[in-house]
């Protein structure tokens, strides 16, 4: 401050002199001239001269006092200039370092001041010390090496020997930090050079990036999962720039269409020559009127590839339009479902040779679907039940079991569906046909269980017993007749025709003596009568047995 006002009080008082000389000068000289013009006495002259020095001190006196007080009051107004200055810089240097030391306790990063040589811990903010556990006490007994691993601070020095050199600088990309609790933590470290209590140290600043690192370490891995989910799964992806006609494939679309991405041109008339010539009308702009409302379209269709082999593939595609609603882009997945095909037609092929045998089967068939509670009738139901298999009915052999045997029937398969050691149910049991006769029916299921031994599906065949039952009570009733029958020619028919025999036997013995008994051929007359009224019988009740 001193020297900038030196100059300037030297050259006020330089000129101060130099007007002082030049008017006592002019002075002198004028006011010799005028009295030796205005008298020649030497008496008088002498007096004037004396006045005129009197007059010449008060004047110059004047002058002096006028120059030196202005001069005073200037140097006066420019000292008081630099002291409102310097008061005005020191409030502002307060206020900055009050908005540097908020700045620095309240923001968000852990920060820290530490000596660069010794890298003692001099100052730290709050953030440093909620995210790291450390009180403010502990910190200013700690170095930077005590909040980084044992194995690293070899590390940590070979760093900041290096970072050190320069005002700015990361001290890595990204380094380890250990917190108090012992928990290591991945930080990106930025130091640079700051004066503190009138000291230059180093302000370091750390932003904690774990969770970022280990989101991207699970992005990598999910990534690659994906990778390797799209070669499982023979799934691929590609886009189509529509503006540009520039069309790319993932490695794995290649695979699937089994040809080489080095020679292979990506365009669209050698992708269509690719499509079975059935499935080539997917190409070309009337494509984009079959997207939906969300700009998808899902379609199957087959290739051929060069050795002569059909694929079938599931593509999913994705238009993209500008503001004016102008197709500019395309992106779509394709996933080989060539054995999928290959099992629904196989299924497919299954399912009807199935219905075929319902057909020509005389049972009723149930295939029980659990899992999506669909139940398959066979042709039987209609054949031999009566009923309309066009309506659907799950519930059509649960209802129509004769209300006497409903609750059994069902308690029973309960039972066995509960029971995992069970994977057959039969019975019999009386069913309703769709006129309402009772049919006598025998019924023989399988279940079908899961690995936790829930049952999943359940296949049964119902065979109507009515004729059959019929038959074999006739049967019965034949066999009952027929014991009749033999009971009576073993007991009823064997009295009259012993009585018979022995009054035969008798008449011949008394004819061969001469002697003729009236009587005896009475008896005999009445036995063979009575033969033949039993005989009679016998053929009536077998008559009657054969008619059931």
């Amino acid at each position: 401050m001193e020297k900038k006002v030196q100059p300037s009080s030297k050259f006020s008082s330089f000129k101060i002199i130099l007007l002082y000389a030049a008017v006592s000068a002019v002075y002198i000289y004028t006011s010799d001239y005028f009295l030796e013009i205005f008298t020649s006495d030497v008496e008088l002259l002498t007096k004037l001269q004396t006045v005129k020095g009197l007059v010449f001190i008060l004047v110059t006196a004047g002058l002096l006092y006028i120059l030196v007080k202005r001069n005073i009051d200037k140097i006066a107004a420019s000292y008081q200039e630099i002291i409102d200055v310097k008061q005005q810089f020191n409030k502002q240097l307060s206020r900055s370092k009050e908005e540097y030391t908020d700045l620095f306790n309240h923001s968000p990063l852990p920060m820290w001041l530490f000596d660069a040589e010794t890298l003692q811990i001099l100052h730290v903010n709050e953030a440093a010390c909620s995210h790291y556990g450390y009180s403010q006490e502990d910190y200013l007994t700690m170095t930077l090496k005590d909040i980084r691993p044992d194995e690293d601070i070899p590390l940590l020095e070979e760093m900041l020997a290096n970072s050190l050199k320069k005002e700015n600088s990361p001290l890595s990309d990204v380094i380890r930090h250990r917190k108090k609790n012992g928990e290591i933590m991945q930080v990106k470290v930025k130091t640079t050079y700051v004066t503190f209590d009138g000291k230059q140290v180093r302000l370091a600043s750390a932003v904690d990036v774990t969770s970022e690192m280990q989101t991207q370490a699970k992005l990598i891995v999910t990534n690659a999962r994906l990778h390797m989910a799209s070669e499982l799964a023979s799934l691929g992806y590609w886009t189509n720039d529509l503006v540009t006609s520039k069309i790319v494939w993932s490695d794995e679309i290649y695979k699937i269409f089994e040809v080489d991405p080095n020679t292979f041109p990506l365009t669209i008339d050698s992708i269509k020559e690719r499509f079975h010539p059935e499935d080539r009308q997917n190409f070309g702009p009337t494509v984009y009127t079959n997207f939906d409302e969300n700009g998808i379209i899902e379609s199957e269709r087959r290739i051929i590839t060069d050795s002569g082999k059909t694929k079938w593939l599931l593509e999913r595609i994705h238009l993209s339009k500008d503001k004016e609603g102008n197709p500019i882009g395309l992106e779509g997945i394709v996933l080989d479902i060539t054995k999928r095909k290959k099992h629904d037609q196989e299924i497919w092929e299954s399912n009807e040779r199935f219905k075929i045998l319902t057909k020509a089967t005389v049972e009723a068939i149930i295939d029980w679907d659990i899992n999506n509670d669909t139940v398959f009738w066979g042709e039987g139901f209609h054949t031999m039940l009566g009923y309309d298999l066009s309506l659907s009915d799950n519930y059509l052999w649960q209802n129509n079991i004769h209300p006497d045997d409903k609750e059994k029937v069902l308690e029973d398969l309960n039972q066995a569906i509960k029971d995992p050691t069970k994977n057959t149910f039969n019975a019999e049991f009386r069913f309703l046909k769709a006129n309402r006769d009772i049919a006598y029916v025998q019924h023989k299921g399988i279940l079908i269980r899961d690995a936790n031994g829930r049952v999943t599906r359940a296949l049964a065949a119902m065979i109507d017993l009515t004729e059959t039952l019929e038959r074999m009570n006739k049967i019965e009733l034949q066999n009952k007749a027929l014991k009749d029958i033999t009971w009576t020619q073993s007991h009823v028919v064997r009295a009259p025709l012993a009585n018979l025999l022995g009054l035969i036997t008798l008449f011949k013995e008394n004819t061969k003596n001469g002697k003729h008994d009236d009587d005896l051929v009475e008896y005999i007359n009445a036995s063979a009568q009575q033969l033949d009224t039993i005989i009679r019988d016998i053929v009536k009740k077998s008559t009657d047995s054969n008619d059931m």
